[in-house]
């Protein structure tokens, strides 16, 4: 029988997802004798936390992961998906945000694991106690109907449905002050690889 494991997602389901998308229809999991679920991460929940307390065997995070095992987590890092992070925040054009220092006293939804985000902030000399963090709902509509005046997003995601709905948008990136991570880090826990070493090698291999 297949071995049952969860690969929890830091986003709902999304195209940044594709390779595992791909491993699961194209059958390199169940090659590798593997019945993979993969799990959309759920608006107030932290998809860190659902491997770290054992409901999922596997996470997609971000490089947060290193200030959470520096916190005492037993997060271990597999794989660096993307060389380059694509969170930004985007923010509709006629809104009147001509630059990240504009995000002052304006309500931002941001997702947990936004360490990027967060040291751009404190780099531009935005204090995060003069923006309203909010948590995300993974719902670009909240900012196209002005629920929200930014909202951390995917280069490679969000944008595309903005356009998509006519809206011009700006995207502000960590990348434009040098804060460059890592994005997207496949990751389990410790207990994992030390009692299920070849398993983590197999999903691994297969994704």
């Amino acid at each position: 029988a297949a071995d049952k494991v969860r690969l929890q997602l830091k986003w709902q389901h999304a195209f940044q997802f594709a390779g595992y998308y791909a491993a699961q229809e194209q059958g390199y999991y169940r090659a590798a004798g593997l019945a993979v679920e993969i799990v959309p991460a759920t608006p107030g929940e932290d998809p860190r936390q659902q491997v770290v307390q054992g409901k999922a065997e596997f996470g997609v995070g971000a490089t947060d992961l290193l200030l959470l095992r520096e916190q005492g987590a037993p997060v271990v890092v597999l794989a660096a998906i993307f060389q380059h992070s694509p969170q930004a925040f985007m923010v509709l054009r006629k809104q009147g945000l001509q630059s990240i220092h504009d995000l002052a006293g304006r309500k931002v939804m941001v997702e947990p694991d936004s360490a990027e985000l967060l040291a751009y902030l404190r780099h531009e000399g935005v204090a995060t106690d003069k923006v309203t963090l909010l948590p995300h709902t993974f719902d670009v509509q909240d900012l196209l109907a002005g629920r929200v005046d930014a909202m951390s997003v995917y280069a490679i995601d969000e944008p595309f449905l903005a356009g998509k709905a006519g809206r011009d948008y700006l995207l502000y990136s960590p990348r434009a002050a040098g804060i460059d991570f890592y994005s997207d880090n496949l990751f389990t826990t410790e207990a994992m690889v030390a009692g299920k070493p070849r398993l983590v090698e197999r999903f691994l291999t297969a994704s």
